[in-house]
């Protein structure tokens, strides 16, 4: 698991190099309110079931809609809405099973800001995610469904590039990873979920 959220941040850090290459005076990042949305693959990690599993998928479909204010040019809080996807799974375990792992929550971060260029910069965040995620359960001996509830630890770091001198509206890339979705004592699924996305952000005029 480790060595996957590496590779990516690594890769995201490439692309922000190769972006950074056409880019030279310094950062004019402005305060304010902003809100935007993106879309990515989620991908959730170490998915098990106590037995033997044919088929898994533990990749899908991702988006992320959010609003938030940054104060000055290094510090902002963002609140988004997270849609996970879901995680399915089948095999031969307990004479036959099938699993729907579905995930969303709100998530409220933290936002640090690192401007590298006039219209380039770097942020990291670190927050607190209220996660939601529905277990559906099927074997011979009948269906299961349970509904997990809780709030972990989110962080992630991205690249924004702003399309307009003013700042206005730009594009970024992020990699985010939320921690710990699911309750053990409840559903017996607990993992790790990953988000890389790429979206666009409205920053709205100072009057």
């Amino acid at each position: 698991r480790t060595p996957v959220r590496m590779n990516l941040v690594a890769l995201l850090f490439a692309g922000a190099a190769i972006i950074l290459t056409g880019l030279a005076a310094p950062s004019e990042a402005m305060a304010g309110w902003l809100a935007g949305g993106s879309l990515g693959t989620a991908k959730t990690y170490d998915y098990e079931v106590g037995g033997p599993i044919d088929h898994i998928d533990d990749t899908d479909f991702a988006f992320r809609v959010f609003g938030g204010y940054t104060f000055m040019r290094n510090f902002g809080v963002v609140m988004s809405y997270v849609d996970l996807g879901e995680v399915t799974a089948d095999g031969p375990a307990f004479g036959g099973f099938t699993d729907t792992l579905p995930a969303k929550g709100l998530d409220f971060s933290a936002m640090g800001i690192l401007p590298v260029a006039k219209q380039f910069g770097l942020f990291g965040t670190l927050g607190l995610f209220l996660w939601q995620q529905d277990v559906h359960y099927k074997d011979p001996s009948g269906n299961y469904d349970y509904e997990d509830e809780g709030a972990s630890l989110s962080y992630g770091v991205g690249a924004n590039v702003d399309l307009t001198p003013a700042h206005t509206y730009g594009i970024h890339i992020a990699y985010q990873v939320f921690t710990n979705v699911g309750d053990n004592d409840n559903s017996g699924h607990e993992y790790d979920r990953s988000f890389v996305s790429v979206g666009f952000v409205y920053r709205f005029p100072s009057k």
